[in-house]
């Protein structure tokens, strides 16, 4: 996090109230990667937050991997909750593997198969009659051939759906104390839509993150009532204006993606030396992150009234940078490693975040998180402790993880009532 994350637009008044303001988060894509930087980023805050969770926001805008992690959070999931189900079941909620990600799109993969045939022909008659066939010939003709995805989104949307009609959660936007909006991509208009918004306020929760998660040719498009949504990221990686427009004062937004400052790289390293998965990953970066920026420029001038707090990896992270944002197999660490990065940001920048958040009625407390840094500081990868210290119970503690994860969620769950005076 750099200084330009701040965003301050109003001093309180000297001996005035401080007032809860209405607050969002908005959350952006990533994949799992993407994902998992949020959990671990979300557990670093939740962490400093005196009287509050990060499951009391007044409203969560999501796209892609962040429409997952919202929906969870606005049914009060939290990020605890999440960092566990990266690895083992919790409160009801199966672990996330692989099938529940990368389902194959077999069916439509079979349907296509029938062009092969007269594409193979075409093919050949070229090379018969001397005319030859270009790569750029043979893509042409063999694309008709080829699923419109390579997954099929439908197995998040059941992994999802048994975790939010588990008692005491919902898969309805109209049943949610929060508000919660999706973001997905109308593939035939190009244009951004917006679920739990009308009038897609009737869609499943479930349907709409797996429409708003379904990244082009990774995924085939989710058809919802005779409509094709492809990933949300295509119109923009977050939609600060739909948290504005719900009358949100103070916005946290937290985008994982950002491209990788390069520029002192070793002779043979550079990002063209890596080939084409990380020219296109620095492509899509450079292309997602522009638009982010530029997108955040125009609602600081147009709504200079409202506070925002901006969360991304800085630019030479390299964890974040150089594996793959749908590789399953490094949840795990870059989770870690967002906890970590975050939490050494928030506690550097503390005075100036107490201020900020101070006047809108959120009190903040870094001694815990603190603490949690120099135990991760001799922790290894001990997955099992290093949960535990990020859960909350701020220590190198000898409880049994699971055990430690209940009485972490019990105590989070026993201050809000305490603090709704129930």
């Amino acid at each position: 996090m750099k200084d330009e994350w701040f965003h301050s637009s109003f001093i309180l008044p000297k001996g005035a109230p401080m007032q809860r303001s209405k607050s969002a988060l908005v959350l952006a894509g990533g994949g799992v990667a993407g994902a998992a930087y949020e959990i671990g980023a979300l557990c670093a805050i939740d962490q400093i937050l005196e009287q509050h969770s990060v499951n009391e926001f007044d409203s969560y805008v999501g796209t892609s991997a962040g429409a997952l992690v919202g929906s969870c959070l606005a049914n009060n999931i939290s990020p605890r909750t999440l960092l566990s189900v990266l690895d083992s079941p919790a409160f009801g909620i199966d672990q996330l593997e692989p099938q529940h990600l990368f389902s194959l799109n077999l069916p439509a993969a079979l349907a296509r198969i029938r062009h092969l045939p007269a594409a193979l022909g075409t093919i050949t008659r070229n090379l018969l009659t001397g005319q030859g066939v270009s790569l750029f010939d043979l893509a042409e003709r063999l694309a008709p051939s080829l699923p419109s995805g390579l997954y099929d989104a439908n197995a998040l949307e059941g992994y999802l759906r048994a975790a939010l009609e588990l008692p005491g959660r919902t898969n309805r936007f109209s049943r949610l104390n929060h508000e919660l909006a999706i973001i997905a991509t109308d593939l035939d208009t190009g244009e951004r839509a917006i679920f739990g918004h009308p009038p897609l306020e009737d869609v499943a929760i479930s349907q709409a993150v797996s429409a708003s998660a379904a990244i082009p040719f990774f995924y085939r498009p989710v058809r919802i009532d005779d409509r094709d949504y492809i990933d949300g990221g295509i119109r923009g990686t977050v939609s600060l204006d739909v948290a504005i427009e719900g009358g949100a004062e103070l916005i946290v937004c937290i985008n994982p993606m950002v491209p990788f400052d390069n520029s002192h790289h070793l002779p043979g390293h550079a990002i063209s030396d890596e080939g084409v998965p990380q020219i296109g990953s620095q492509v899509f970066r450079t292309f997602i992150h522009a638009g982010l920026h530029y997108h955040i420029k125009q609602i600081r001038r147009r709504h200079p009234e409202v506070d925002i707090i901006l969360i991304e990896p800085s630019r030479d992270d390299h964890v974040m940078f150089h594996d793959s944002t749908m590789r399953y197999q490094t949840r795990l660490t870059i989770a870690r490693h967002a906890f970590e990065t975050v939490a050494t940001q928030l506690t550097q920048h503390f005075s100036r975040y107490s201020e900020l958040l101070g006047r809108h009625g959120i009190m903040i407390s870094d001694r815990q998180l603190c603490q949690d840094l120099i135990d991760l500081k001799d922790l290894g990868d001990d997955f099992g402790a290093m949960r535990s210290i990020m859960m909350g119970d701020g220590a190198l503690s000898r409880t049994p993880a699971g055990l430690a994860h209940t009485l972490a969620e019990l105590d989070r769950l026993l201050g809000r009532i305490e603090g709704s005076g129930a």
